[in-house]
């Protein structure tokens, strides 16, 4: 009987640990029904609209530091709003669920999550980095994201392609 307690309990463990972690990646920052070709249409608009440049955000719901960065710009209001006066901001989706292929084969070559780049309204592509040049210790650096945000919304700086 204890042997079958035992089991059930594994099973029903199993089953929970399953439906939570399917639960968590595809609910998220990143949405993988998303279509990037029309989202980065819609960002080019607004940017064009509102002035500013296009930041894409690459990464996925199954990405720990992916989650990490959109947690850090809600505790980071300043940091946001920064980031929300300079750029449009679009993600794209990389995951089992939809690796959006087509659309990373027109992005700079890169390894590592979430991946940044920035475009001008045209879609010239300005900057990419992977968000790693931008931690401090175990998380993302508030100084450092701001230094690079400040750069940015600079106009004079808005065609140097580092």
């Amino acid at each position: 009987m204890n042997k079958l307690l035992i089991i059930l309990g594994l099973i029903l463990s199993f089953q929970t640990y399953t439906i939570l972690t399917h639960a968590n990646h595809s609910q998220g920052p990143y949405d993988p029904s998303r279509d990037p070709f029309k989202d980065f249409e819609l960002a080019q608009k607004q940017a064009t609209e509102d002035d500013k440049l296009i930041l894409i955000q690459i990464g996925g719901n199954w990405c720990s530091w992916c989650i990490r960065l959109e947690r850090f710009f809600d505790k980071s209001p300043k940091i946001k709003e920064l980031r929300d006066d300079t750029f449009v901001v679009m993600k794209v989706n990389v995951s089992s669920e939809n690796y959006n292929e087509d659309f990373l084969a027109e992005m700079p070559e890169f390894e590592g999550y979430p991946f940044l780049v920035i475009t001008d309204e045209d879609g010239n592509v300005l900057n990419s980095l992977t968000s790693g040049n931008l931690e401090e210790g175990s998380g993302y650096s508030a100084s450092k994201f701001k230094e690079y945000f400040e750069y940015w919304k600079n106009a004079e700086n808005k065609y140097v392609n580092d």
